[in-house]
């Protein structure tokens, strides 16, 4: 399960990354969480020593007859305590010291009491959030007819509506009867805390944006914990995934209310909600991605209706806002296009709060991003892009040399001719003594 990376947005949003915590956790006051050590009672040294071999002496036996039914029992009773905790509790105030702190793609993600162990507690959060309200809303599908035959969201949508605190309803969105996407409230702040919204008339666009970083990672919860200073963006979309019944869907993750005061799309001046989608430069969409960035932009430029759909400069999330431009021209050609009451399934809150299961009952397996070998990330050229020629590292013999022509005798160059004198020998002259000029002794 789960990513590595080190994500850096061409704007620069993964600036500021979460210092993460070491070795214990910390309490809401900052303290170390830590516990105490009991002081040891007041007996001598060596009476202790003594004690202690005489302890390691008689239980040797006992453990080497008992340690690998007594490993099995742990582990077991481990997994079923897992199991019983509500989703939304596992890994959170734990030590995140075991968790992977530069994961390479989505399947890399540490597992640690058969749940992953995301680096910080805010991405864990969100994973938790998703997969508590993926078991909160599970159940039959609806039936083919109740899509009146509108394939590919072809078709006018009633969709549920934002909610006047800015965030759209929990549950699942049904776009055939085996596919959906999964809204999910991961809220940034705590209870009490309250969010900086934008005035309506300050807002201008809704803005698609791609994660973009060295390692070519898009687990979407990593994104989260990157993104750990003021609000980058509201909406964070996954890649396709598929449950434990085989169905495909896709997570859309809403962490603070779609008009919060964020800092993104700094090219138009952060005017607007955003959403970040998993994929990279050379990712394709994938096709339920499309579905899922439809339904987004319809349920917020129907609550605000004077935003304007736009991708984040050049190419980055231009291929989802092609598929939205590309379903409202085909609905232009067809006025008469039926209305279409998707299915919805809510996630009600004390549902998702008190939902338990196991990993392999929610999901069978998590797409992943294609790895990139650590020689080619960052500012290191790709290894096809080095014309000189390098020799493999691998203890394969080189090739044997082969003739280019045929042996012949070296032919030595014709020896230079001696120097000759151009003139003859004469006995050199001194020069004359200059008048007035005395001798030197």
């Amino acid at each position: 399960m789960g990513l590595h990376a080190t994500p850096s947005h061409a704007q620069g949003h993964f600036r500021v990354r979460d210092k993460l915590r070491n070795g214990y956790p910390q309490t809401s006051s900052g303290r170390s969480g830590a516990p105490r050590e009991k002081p040891t009672p007041n007996i001598p040294f060596r009476a202790r020593v003594d004690a202690a071999k005489t302890f390691f002496r008689a239980g040797a036996v006992v453990l080497t007859l008992a340690g690998p039914m007594a490993t099995t029992t742990k582990s077991a009773a481990q997994a079923v305590g897992q199991d019983a905790l509500p989703v939304k509790s596992r890994h959170i105030d734990v030590s995140r010291e075991g968790a992977t702190q530069l994961p390479r793609s989505e399947g890399d993600q540490a597992i640690v009491g058969e749940w992953p162990l995301y680096r910080t507690e805010r991405g864990q959060e969100a994973f938790n959030d998703a997969m508590a309200t993926l078991k909160a809303t599970d159940g039959a599908a609806p039936a083919p007819a109740s899509f009146k035959g509108c394939v590919g969201l072809e078709c006018n949508l009633s969709l549920p509506s934002l909610g006047a605190d800015g965030w759209i309803p929990p549950g699942r969105i049904w776009v055939s009867s085996t596919q959906y996407v999964l809204i999910v409230h991961s809220p940034r702040l705590r209870d009490g805390q309250s969010y900086r919204r934008r005035v309506y008339r300050d807002m201008r666009y809704f803005v698609l944006h791609e994660f973009h970083n060295s390692t070519r990672n898009t687990d979407p919860f990593d994104t989260i914990s990157s993104h750990s200073g003021s609000v980058f963006v509201p909406l964070y979309m996954s890649k396709e995934w598929t449950d434990a019944k085989g169905r495909r869907f896709v997570i859309v993750v809403q962490v603070a209310p779609y008009d919060v005061v964020s800092f993104h799309a700094t090219d138009k001046g952060s005017a607007g909600p955003g959403m970040e989608v998993a994929k990279n430069y050379t990712d394709a969409l994938e096709p339920l991605q499309g579905l899922a960035g439809i339904l987004v932009a319809t349920i917020l430029t129907t609550a605000a209706p004077h935003l304007e759909v736009v991708n984040h400069g050049g190419t980055e999330g231009l291929p989802m806002l092609t598929e939205y431009e590309r379903r409202l021209e085909k609905l232009r050609g067809h006025p008469g296009a039926p209305l279409v009451v998707l299915p919805f399934t809510a996630a009600p809150a004390q549902r998702v709060a008190s939902a338990t299961a196991r990993l392999e009952d929610l999901i069978a397996s998590r797409g992943s991003s294609a790895r990139i070998p650590i020689a080619q990330r960052a500012i290191v050229p790709p290894r096809d892009e080095i014309t000189a020629p390098m020799r493999s590292a691998s203890l394969a013999p080189a090739a044997v040399p082969t003739l280019i022509g045929p042996i012949m005798p070296a032919i030595r160059p014709a020896p230079r001719p001696e120097p000759t004198l151009v003139e003859p020998i004469r006995p050199a002259t001194r020069p004359a003594s200059l008048p007035g000029s005395g001798t030197i002794r």
